[in-house]
């Protein structure tokens, strides 16, 4: 199975505005992807778009990109668009409050499944919210999601730059970019949770750029994908390159 689980809409402030439902799905389903992860940052209201479209692979799993306290950012994930929902709406309500009207680029627009625009969200989605990182955790776990710290090597917004090191933490996965070196594992990551490539696509020309692929079916319940996510763990400790597409080895050498 070939998954993309970080790929932004254009509720993001920082998305590209042609990413409406059907135009991410359309170029999921042309660079082969199986399922992928729809979020976006601090906030979920386009969830329903994507589960109101027919359900022809890809499949798709929803949820928000949580700026934590510590100005981390964390994928929470989940099965259904009505958790995702309900969650990403409790994460809006503790951003730090920041007008959008003060920027100029934050238009973060909420649509249907047509890519009609239904409401213009008012406060900046790329806020911080008050959320410490291991109670985040803890409250995604509560109500069956996945929580996968984003791009965790990245100079900004990761867990390396921002707290030096990685918690030990009950996390799901650990999204990490191309250019983390697996085999020499710097940091000693492989092993202790799944590493898993992510897009991280804000245009459509960027989803699938990067994907993990794991051997398990694509429609599943969410704990099936935590299980394969704990078995890539398992395979990731014996072999540095477990679930990493030959082609991401080959861009980042």
């Amino acid at each position: 199975m070939k998954l993309d689980l970080h790929i932004h809409t254009c509720l993001s402030p920082c998305a590209d505005l042609r990413m409406g439902p059907r135009a991410i799905l359309e170029r999921a389903r042309a660079v082969g992807l199986d399922l992928i992860g729809v979020v976006d940052h601090n906030c979920a209201r386009n969830a329903s778009a994507f589960a109101a479209l027919p359900h022809p692979a890809p499949a798709r799993i929803y949820g928000v990109e949580v700026t934590t306290v510590e100005e981390l950012h964390v994928l929470a994930l989940f099965g259904s668009e009505r958790t995702a929902i309900e969650f990403g709406n409790s994460v809006y309500q503790r951003l730090v409050p920041v007008p959008t009207h003060a920027l100029e680029e934050a238009i973060q627009p909420v649509v249907n499944e047509h890519e009609e625009v239904l409401e213009l969200l008012g406060q900046w989605l790329g806020a911080p919210t008050d959320w410490p990182l291991s109670d985040l955790c803890q409250a995604i776990h509560n109500v069956d999601g996945l929580c996968i710290p984003s791009h965790v090597d990245r100079p900004a917004h990761g867990l390396l730059s921002q707290l030096g090191s990685v918690p030990d933490l009950p996390f799901d996965a650990l999204e990490v970019t191309p250019k983390y070196n697996l085999q020499r594992d710097p940091v000693k990551l492989r092993g202790r949770w799944a590493l898993i490539f992510s897009s991280d696509a804000h245009s459509p020309e960027e989803i699938g750029r990067w994907w993990t692929e794991l051997p398990c079916d694509a429609v599943m319940p969410i704990a099936r994908l935590r299980d394969a996510l704990r078995e890539l763990a398992s395979a990731q400790a014996r072999d540095p390159f477990a679930g990493r597409p030959v082609r991401g080895m080959r861009d980042e050498a």
